[in-house]
Parts: C-alpha cells; structure tokens; sequence
C-alpha cells in the first residue's frame, strides 16, 4: 500500500472528505487529492498534522509504505543491468573461460571413466577367464587386483573434484550476475 492509499484510508476512517482535511491544515483540496493519488508527497510537518487529525503515529501512516519502497528499490536494482559489464562477461566467457571449462570438465569425465574401469576390472578378468582369452592368471590377477586398489583411491578423488568444481561454476555464475546487475 502506498502512503496516498494510507492517507486515503485514514481519511475515510475518520469519515472525512478531503476538503474538511483541506481546511483543517490551510491547503486546497487538490493538495489533498495529489497526496492520495501520490502525485506529491506532504512534507514531514504535514504528516505530523496528518498523524494528529486522523489519530494515528506517523509511523502508522507510512509503514506500509517503507515496506513498498524497500521492495521498489530492490526490484529496480535488479533491472539495472550494467552493459559494459555484460560485454565483458559474455567475451572472457567465450574467449577464454569457456576453452578452460571444457577442458578441466574433460579432465574430470577422464578421471571419472578411469575410475570406474579401474574399479570394474576384476569383472574384465572374470571374462577373459571364463571365455578362456586371459594367458597368464597369475601375473594377470596380480595386476588386476593393483588396478582395482588405485580405483579405489580414485573414486574418492573424483568424487571430491567434482563437487569442488560444481561449487566453483555456482559462484562463478553469482559473482557474473553481480558484477551484470548494479
């Protein structure tokens, strides 16, 4: 609610027009009409006078209204978009920071298709076993067992990476959204 729609409240609370309140406080009735319409805003004495012939604190008059204003300048400051800002962004983006992202994201998809065939493998050495295609057992089983163990060590690893890198993109697209809106 704005502070005209208040003040028009207040007014026919108290079961006033607008030009009984004109005359109270030495104004016209147009003045009244632009403080309900909020065309105008009364100055700090008028409310005070506003405030004693409606019965209410000023603090009554105008809540409503710092609640709106507050919520007004928020949603203008996510509207002003900073255009030279958004130019940069958009170029490091493309130029630079996307040819990095790829690449670190192809290095994890790495680490992680390693991981996952290194902890597997035991399953590859049942196969050569039961179709008779895996020559030396011992030496084969030996080896597998040590690729399965740095699986393992990898997985974890991967896992952890992953997360840290999902982190870093979220407050890369918050510090670019930021840095876009003033």
């Amino acid at each position: 609610m704005s502070l005209g729609s208040s003040l028009k409240q207040a007014r026919k609370n108290c079961g006033f027009t607008q030009e009984t309140v004109a005359k109270i406080l030495y104004v016209t009735r147009q003045t009244v009409s632009r403080w309900e319409q909020n065309k105008t805003i009364p100055n700090i004495y008028v409310l005070k006078d506003l405030s004693a012939i409606y019965g209410l604190s000023i603090d009554d008059l105008i809540s409503e209204t710092k609640a709106q204003i507050q919520k007004d300048e928020e949603e203008k400051s996510m509207k002003k978009i900073n255009w030279l800002a958004l130019t940069g962004v958009i170029l490091f983006n493309v130029l630079l920071f996307s040819s990095g992202a790829i690449t670190v994201v192809a290095l994890l998809g790495s680490l992680w298709i390693i991981a996952g065939t290194f902890i597997v493998s035991p399953v590859f050495l049942l196969v050569g076993l039961v179709t008779g295609t895996q020559p030396n057992l011992l030496l084969a089983t030996v080896l597998d067992i040590f690729i399965f163990i740095i699986g393992l060590f990898l997985y974890p690893l991967a896992k952890k990476a992953t997360h840290t890198l999902i982190n870093f993109f979220r407050g890369y697209i918050k510090y670019n959204l930021r840095t876009i809106y003033r």
